[in-house]
């Protein structure tokens, strides 16, 4: 049954007028189906098992609490606030292809912004914000008619070796954000965080990330608490969408400290330090050249993060920064997914991405016939630690 198909249903029973659904309703309708049949099937171990299963369980007793509210003839303001409150179902981050955002809208760690601007009857909404200290996630989602692609569409075009850009109506054309009141790209700021956009399986609604890269004094370059400002233009409106939200970090973290050092060919890396959140895994490392004969970068290097289970960590950011001037030390903050289930350890797999021209030293990457990039593993390099699985367990707030 599509969600027309409930509403005339609703409209029929008893053949008496009913009272206005309220807007909470409504919105989630759609919501709510999509919940029932995307459940996530396990296929794991037993622990995994029964976390998914509690998942599972509380997914399907929150949406058939959902059809039965639907299906009365009225709801209070009570009830319907309450609704809002149910993460699974409201939880606009349910569309991100990343573990961490998800776990975030399933254990209600997603703030409520509400925020909504509406220019030339174009509306941009802020639902949800989570910040766990490392990366502050946020959804735009776009209502209105007559767009005719993706909030998030934009097409390159190469005009006599330049570039430029067209987008369609609606498109996103620009987004600044500022951090109480600087811009992140303010040039007096000497470490910027980053910003990134990921589109998602909704055409309306995308979703950007504000990274905060510790500095090499391991200070965070976003504060605890602020006031987020949000600009974003659309293309065909003239007036720019802007958002005050205020954003607090709202989820505990586990530091690792380390000094695993590990050496290869006149390179030498040390993991500095771990931060785990329910939400993200940072990584800390410093890189240097021992043979002084060139910079780090002519290397190329790359990493991956494995568990004891050979999963590997979805990546999300990364940023290095040098130490000195002729780039022969670094420190290097790379920003992963969240662990599925807490490991016993972790391994740190060094690699080299393999060029096209086997010759070059840049370009485009070799792609095997899966087209994934063909590496080459650094086992040389490669670190393994322990983790406190207990620990982790209890961040991640798993129920035994």
């Amino acid at each position: 049954m599509n969600p027309f198909d409930l509403d005339k249903e609703l409209r029929e029973i008893g053949k008496v007028p009913q009272r206005e659904v309220p807007d909470i309703i409504r919105r989630h309708q759609d919501e709510v189906y999509a919940s029932l049949t995307n459940l996530p099937m396990s296929t794991r171990t037993n622990q995994q098992q029964r976390s998914t299963k509690k998942r599972r369980m509380v997914a399907v007793a929150a949406a058939v609490a959902m059809i039965a509210v639907i299906s009365s003839a009225y709801v209070s303001p009570a009830v319907a606030e309450s609704l809002k409150k149910i993460p699974l179902i409201s939880s606009i981050f349910r569309l991100a292809d990343d573990l961490g955002l998800q776990t975030a809208g399933e254990r209600g760690l997603a703030a409520e912004s509400n925020a909504s601007v509406t220019h030339e009857g174009v509306t941009l909404r802020i639902p949800q914000v989570v910040y766990d200290g490392t990366r502050l996630s946020l959804a735009v989602k776009r209502e209105g008619e007559g767009f005719t692609g993706r909030i998030t569409d934009v097409e390159v075009i190469n005009e006599d070796k330049g570039t430029s850009h067209r987008f369609q109506r609606g498109a996103i054309t620009d987004v600044e954000m500022l951090i109480d009141g600087t811009s992140i790209h303010d040039l007096s700021l000497s470490d910027k965080p980053g910003l990134i956009g990921k589109p998602t399986s909704d055409p309306n609604v995308v979703m950007y990330e504000l990274i905060g890269f510790s500095r090499l004094n391991h200070s965070p370059s976003i504060p605890d608490q602020f006031q987020l400002t949000a600009k974003i233009s659309l293309k065909g409106i003239d007036a720019p969408y802007i958002f005050h939200i205020p954003v607090r970090k709202n989820t505990d973290q586990i530091i690792v400290s380390s000094g695993e050092t590990r050496e290869w060919n006149g390179l030498q890396i040390s993991l500095e330090q771990l931060k785990f959140t329910p939400i993200t895994t940072d990584l800390i490392m410093n890189l240097e050249r021992l043979d002084k004969s060139g910079k780090l970068g002519d290397h190329n290097l790359l990493f991956e993060v494995w568990d004891d289970r050979g999963r590997e960590l979805g990546r999300i950011s990364g940023k290095g920064v040098y130490r000195d001037d002729r780039q022969q030390q670094q420190q290097l903050e790379l920003i992963f997914d969240r662990f599925e289930v807490a490991p016993d350890s972790i391994t740190i797999k060094p690699f080299l991405p393999v060029f096209q021209d086997p010759i070059a030293n840049s370009g485009l990457y070799k792609v095997d016939s899966k087209g994934e990039v063909v590496k080459t593993y650094l086992k040389e390099l490669e670190i393994t630690i322990p983790v406190n699985h207990l620990g982790l367990d209890k961040l991640y707030d798993v129920q035994w």
